[in-house]
């Protein structure tokens, strides 16, 4: 796609250097809210010059997204995604900064082997099992005491549930779009009000409290931290 044309989630500052920009293939995540392996690698991190460079690295398979060898140049890297590079001792976890950019952030090894996800559906499975499906499109199957709204920690690659991080009074959120997008702030009230508006909440940061959209929220844990300035 053309740079001019690419969606502000890619955190590219030369939108007029170059013509094009390689868009990410359909996967885990939208192409709104994604960017391809190569333009990660190429233009975020530049650990690569060249597309070309990018697929040699690939084809060794030394690149891992939540665990898993990663050989397809346009693959997509989205919001909460852990890219690994083992043999470097290297790792990120995908974050956002206060313009809703999908920006890295170094993590230890140990960070590396979980993932928050976010619960955007729940459904019935045979047998009257409960599959949930999560923001980076995978599906699980869980239990009814989990909701939507709700995050979901899993350990990678296996992607097995450890934890539960409720949508409730007093969680710890990242607000991932609008006008406080990237802000982590603590959830204090669940606004009510005239049907057919979009729910909202109140929030407290410490810059202070502000009300925003509740499907912005994205539950997280205390490992999570702010990204463009210090932790609140």
């Amino acid at each position: 796609m053309k740079r001019l044309a690419a969606p502000k989630a890619i955190p590219i500052t030369d939108k007029k250097a170059h013509t094009w920009i390689m868009k990410p293939e359909p996967g885990p995540h939208s192409s709104l809210h994604s960017m391809s392996v190569t333009v990660f690698l190429r233009d975020i991190l530049k650990v690569a010059r060249t597309s070309a460079d990018v697929k040699k690295v690939l084809s060794k398979k030394l690149v891992y997204v939540d665990g898993v060898p990663r050989v397809s140049e346009k693959f997509p890297i989205g919001f909460m995604d852990v890219v690994s590079f083992p043999s470097l001792e290297n790792y990120y976890r995908i974050a956002l900064d206060f313009k809703g950019r999908l920006v890295p952030v170094e993590i230890s090894k140990d960070e590396a082997t979980k993932k928050i996800l976010k619960v955007t559906g729940k459904t019935t499975a045979p047998k009257g099992k409960i599959a949930l499906s999560f923001h980076d499109g995978r599906y699980l199957l869980g239990d009814n005491n989990v909701h939507v709204g709700d995050s979901v920690v899993v350990g990678l690659p296996s992607g097995k549930q450890s934890g539960v991080l409720r949508l409730e009074k007093g969680a710890r959120c990242i607000v991932r779009e609008g006008a406080h997008a990237g802000t982590i702030a603590k959830l204090d009230e669940f606004l009510h009000r005239k049907a057919g508006s979009a729910p909202e909440v109140r929030m407290s940061a410490k810059s202070g409290d502000f009300i925003t959209v509740a499907r912005y929220l994205f539950v997280v844990d205390e490992t999570i931290k702010e990204s463009g300035r210090k932790e609140e």
